[in-house]
């Protein structure tokens, strides 16, 4: 077996018989598997031609595309490192990242972040010049080296890089990773992302299904679009997009048709749970993970009674819950969930540091969980998100899922606020559904008093939002978790 990760992939594709078989559906064309390791070679050449040597970092300023597919193949084929990074930030968040990556060479994508060419100290070249030279089917050692590297979503600080080996994506073939016949996937989570990554390009590769590939990032009317045009079977996406998709006419016969709908990247609230079980059943996948682990658990909510349940662990990935002391609590009581994974990767600040790397070890997620006695995790919450009120520890996510359970509410969060007087107390920040007729998504004084009174009714007092302040939209980065550290510095603009 091959310790390359383009390689291997190159490699099971041929043993399947696939190389004629479409990979890609993309710019209005097909791309098949064969093409999809041609491009990747012609691509490896032109690194190798341009002098980058190995463990060169490469830095993907491009869209979801074939230029991603291929200059990510290509980096890992020459021996260097792919950094793929999300062209939709604003220039300062972006210009950050790419001087946190300290590249060889930056790639750029000339419809959506042209001005890199001149704004980085860095040499840039476009995808295409990359791709029209000849395939070099030389491919580098893999083994422990990096092959990819992926930013943080920095919810809790600034974003820093994860280094991911080619021996992680080189593993045993598993037959029942094999997608069904005829089946189409569209993930909604970019590549950028691990989770979206590992839909629309591993998934792929290593199961022979198509995927769309959408080079502008999808609206939710344009993600019904292409739903509907490629006759998608397989969807991925963070719950805050199917909230929204939920708003779209012919939504319901769309979700319908589909096999599988998935959902990662943040919380799946009780409200958009109580909307997608009842149209998709047991098609609806729950996943949680991290950028620095993978996967931690997955099930299908249908089978589950109450909204914080997420499913078992994945397959080899043993959960514990501990006590502050670091003492294992019996089931169903709470604490912080830790994982033992074969690989962990704490992100670093900058591309020429050494990668902090892990194996087989106990990760500690940062999570407030539980997991029942039949080994299902429940997540409540972030540990670092907990709120001091009246000398009392409040988890947003329990006040939030009540106040998303309101039919009036869309989606909400909740922060401590300190006050004049000095208190501090909690604030909920809301975003409404949108009535017919209105003149936006405002709630209104009686909407806000009727959700205080929600949370009065049903929990303790220190839990009880002081107020309610209405936004067209939460604070969130480029993956969908809500920055609450934005929350936090601007709430006292509403005291």
């Amino acid at each position: 077996m091959s310790e390359n990760m383009t390689q291997h992939l190159a490699e099971h594709v041929r043993d399947q018989g696939w190389n004629d078989r479409v990979a890609f559906l993309a710019d209005d064309r097909a791309w098949t598997f064969g093409q999809v390791f041609d491009g990747a070679a012609r691509v490896a050449g032109a690194y190798r031609a341009a002098g980058l040597g190995r463990g060169d970092r490469v830095l993907l300023a491009l869209p979801d595309s074939m230029e991603m597919v291929w200059c990510l193949l290509g980096a890992a084929q020459a021996g260097l490192v792919a950094v793929p990074v999300n062209v939709q930030m604003g220039r300062e968040d972006l210009a950050r990242d790419v001087a946190a990556a300290e590249p060889a060479l930056v790639v750029v994508d000339p419809d959506t972040v042209a001005w890199l060419h001149t704004a980085v100290p860095y040499p840039t070249t476009g995808a295409e010049s990359l791709v029209a030279g000849e395939p070099d089917p030389r491919f580098a050692d893999g083994g422990e080296a990096p092959a990819l590297a992926l930013f943080t979503s920095g919810t809790t600080g600034v974003p820093k890089l994860c280094f991911y080996p080619h021996r992680n994506f080189v593993g045993v073939r598993r037959p029942d990773r094999v997608a069904e016949p005829r089946t189409v996937g569209l993930s909604l989570s970019r590549m950028y992302f691990l989770g979206g990554l590992g839909v629309s390009l591993f998934t792929t590769l290593e199961g022979g299904r198509t995927t769309v590939l959408s080079r502008p990032r999808a609206t939710p009317a344009a993600a019904i679009e292409l739903i509907r045009r490629h006759q998608v079977t397989d969807l991925l996406a963070q719950p805050s997009f199917l909230a929204r998709l939920l708003l779209e006419p012919g939504h319901a016969e769309v979700l319908g048709r589909l096999r599988q709908v998935t959902c990662a990247g943040e919380v799946l609230s009780a409200r958009l749970r109580g909307q997608l079980v009842p149209i998709l059943g047991e098609r609806l996948v729950n996943v949680y993970g991290a950028t620095e682990i993978g996967g931690i658990a997955v099930g299908r909510p249908a089978a589950y009674g109450l909204p914080s349940a997420i499913g078992p662990s994945f397959e080899g990935r043993p959960v514990r819950v501990v006590d502050a002391d670091g003492h294992a609590v019996p089931a169903g009581r709470r604490g912080e969930l830790h994982i033992r994974v074969p690989f962990a990767t704490r992100g670093v600040a900058r591309g020429s540091l050494v990668p902090h790397q892990m194996t087989d070890t106990w990760w500690p997620t940062g999570d407030l969980a539980s997991v029942d006695e039949d080994a299902v995790v429940h997540v409540h919450g972030r540990l670092d998100d907990v709120e001091v009120i009246g000398g009392q520890n409040v988890v947003p996510g329990e006040v939030e899922r009540l106040l998303e359970g309101h039919p009036r509410v869309l989606e909400a969060a909740v922060s401590a606020v300190r006050r004049p007087a000095g208190d501090t107390s909690l604030r909920a920040y809301v975003v409404a559904v949108p009535v017919a007729g209105s003149d936006g998504s405002t709630g209104g004084d009686a909407l806000a008093a009727e959700l205080v009174d929600l949370v009065r009714s049903r929990l303790s007092w220190y839990k009880v939002p002081h107020d309610v302040v209405w936004l067209d939209a939460l604070p969130r980065n480029g993956n969908g978790k809500i920055l609450r550290r934005q929350l936090r510095a601007d709430g006292n603009q509403f005291v």
